[in-house]
């Protein structure tokens, strides 16, 4: 197994020391965040939020599934209650077109439904505590198989926990936040049954058939709640063969019979379901989305929205409101932030791109910068094959329906927040660090030149540019002091180990430098609800 350098090893620590208490303290900022969204966001300003509320009333008063019919989704209606605010309560029972769903996020909101007598509020709340699920057990994930990389399980961790859209959504009712759960928890078993073949226990063979049972009972689950877990499931069971074949050095066949431990309880689980939509909605429609596609009429094609707009018109839309979504775009998808905001985001989505390919030119390039294991490295190709997996969902769904929302790539947030995480711990490197801030530092010269001979001057661009430009130089004096970490090679900077009180401020100032952007991301999550969503949604 691949052994770090004391270095490497220890550069984490620099930052950060005690990575449990920094996620107690994510895990309750979270709480108080999302319960205010929750409090604050004015009833059904969230996406679909009135049908799937329709769907555990039907189900807590009736004892039965609903069945997706023609007339529950009724454009007008919908134009109306948007124009209203919601204000006319007698349409909102009418909104039914999440009836095709899976029910198992509905089945276990009705005993919230109950205790509360259908409080919209309480399954909000219900919600919230699902996400801190979610949280928790990402955080779980990474500790696995990045142990003693604390910058990157708990900067993921702050990511997914303060990304303002996620917090929106963990605070309204739906069924995203309970999938979302689903397959955290699947990859967690995943990633434990992955390691007992890289790390295997002293005395123990490499089979975790119970394991893979867990995992089939979860995927199962998955199958049950959302849409997008049909898609882990082909994931997890390659991910098992490849393993198998590879590490465990078993005939390809041998390996498909592993993967059956965990495909089998999938299938049971999924069966009954599957059976009901083949009875209810025609044979061979087991989801029931050709079904719904059928009810939903009114709701924007894509064939249509081309035809009439034209390519560029659609892919500048599509670029501009996925990115500006999956930050935060409230409301039923109109309620913005200020321009300003999204352009520090995408200034910041830059320097993390910029800082995955270092660590990609890191990984590539192995020797004594290498700081990942075989198994780390196996699962980070696994996180790439989730996130291709994801984009290509989402372009397949907007094939036929005009849906640019970001909230769709949430199912891969674990993935995501790695890679975020990883790019973050790169480039707070000293010279990759410095390098980055040299490129931003070139590109706000470049725009504040232009705009400058075109009379077109973007100042907040080029201020923000320059801010984070001087922000990543300015870096590796915090790392003064910090023995070999101090320069990583950069000859000027270890002579600055000899200013003590550089030294001093240094140790005080490296936990928050490292933790700005996600102290950020929680302060814009205290204010959007007061800036934007209620002056824009309120009564």
């Amino acid at each position: 197994m691949h052994t770090e350098p004391d270095e490497q090893r220890n550069f984490d620590k620099l930052y950060i020391q005690h990575p449990r208490r920094w996620v107690l303290a994510i895990l309750v900022a979270y709480l108080l965040l999302a319960t205010n969204f929750a409090l604050s966001t004015p009833p059904w300003q969230a996406p679909d939020e009135p049908a799937h509320y329709n769907y555990v009333a039907y189900l807590a008063t009736r004892a039965e599934l609903p069945v997706l019919q023609m007339g529950d989704y009724d454009q007008s209606v919908l134009s109306l209650l948007h124009l209203t605010r919601f204000g006319i309560d007698t349409l909102l029972p009418q909104l039914r077109y999440e009836s095709y769903q899976p029910p198992l996020f509905y089945l276990v909101a009705t005993p919230v439904y109950w205790a509360t007598g259908g409080s919209l509020w309480a399954l909000r709340l219900f919600n919230v505590l699902l996400g801190a699920g979610v949280i928790a057990l990402l955080y779980r994930c990474l500790e696995l198989v990045f142990p003693g990389k604390a910058l990157i399980t708990v900067s993921a961790t702050a990511f997914v926990a303060f990304l303002p859209m996620h917090v929106a959504v963990s605070a309204a009712v739906n069924n995203d936040i309970i999938a979302e759960l689903l397959v955290v928890a699947s990859l967690l078993v995943l990633l434990v049954w992955m390691r007992r073949h890289f790390q295997p226990p002293a005395g123990e063979l490499p089979t975790g058939r119970l394991l893979l049972l867990w995992l089939g009972v979860l995927l199962g689950l998955g199958l049950l709640t959302k849409v997008y877990a049909y898609a882990l499931l082909p994931i997890c069971l390659v991910t098992i063969i490849a393993v198998e074949v590879r590490r465990a050095a078993v005939p390809f066949w041998q390996g498909v019979q592993t993967a059956l431990w965990a495909l089998l309880p999938a299938l049971v689980l999924g069966l009954p379901w599957w059976v009901r939509n083949w009875l209810v909605y025609g044979p061979w429609d087991l989801l029931g989305t050709a079904w719904h596609d059928q009810v939903v009429v009114g709701q924007p094609r894509t064939v249509e929205w081309i035809a009439d707009k034209g390519w560029d018109h659609y892919l500048e839309r599509a670029i501009t409101v996925t990115f500006r979504s999956f930050w935060g775009v409230f409301g039923w998808l109109g309620v913005f932030m200020d321009e300003r905001i999204y352009t520090a985001l995408l200034l910041f989505s830059g320097v993390i791109f910029l800082g995955v390919l270092w660590a990609l030119v890191r990984l590539i390039s192995g020797g004594p910068d290498m700081d990942m294991d075989d198994f780390q490295l196996w699962v980070l190709g696994l996180f790439a094959l989730i996130v291709v997996a994801v984009v290509a969902s989402y372009v397949w769904y907007n094939l036929k329906f005009v849906q640019h929302q970001g909230r769709y790539f949430f199912w891969g947030l674990l993935p995501l927040s790695t890679f975020v995480a990883l790019g973050w711990r790169e480039v707070l490197r000293p010279l990759q660090g410095l390098i980055t801030a040299l490129l931003t530092g070139v590109m706000a010269f470049s725009i504040g030149l232009i705009g400058y001979t075109t009379g077109n001057m973007d100042k907040w661009t080029v201020a923000t540019a320059l801010a984070l430009a001087l922000f990543l130089l300015c870096q590796p004096l915090l790392l003064a002091g910090a023995q070999a970490e101090s320069g990583y090679g950069i000859r000027a900077f270890r002579r600055l180990g000899q200013i003590r009180w550089l030294v001093q401020v240094g140790a005080l100032l490296r936990p928050v430098a490292w933790a700005m952007p996600f102290l950020l991301l929680a302060w814009l999550d205290l204010l959007i609800p007061v800036l934007f969503i209620l002056p824009q949604l309120g009564s």
